[in-house]
């Protein structure tokens, strides 16, 4: 894998949705290096959160 900061952040924002929209977040240790599923995995947290409704 290239350490290059962006393309780790953008593999981990494209994982961590994938595993959100399945709702299957477990499995992102099971496929990714740990620094790449720890990003994954704040991503689809964030993912987790109601938002707001707009006004």
């Amino acid at each position: 894998m290239d350490d290059d900061p962006q393309k780790l952040f953008t593999e981990a924002v494209l994982h961590g949705l994938r595993a959100r929209l399945r709702d299957d977040v477990d499995a992102l240790d099971s496929y990714l290096p740990p620094h790449v599923a720890q990003l994954a995995r704040k991503v689809a947290g964030v993912l987790e959160e109601p938002q707001p409704a707009p006004v």
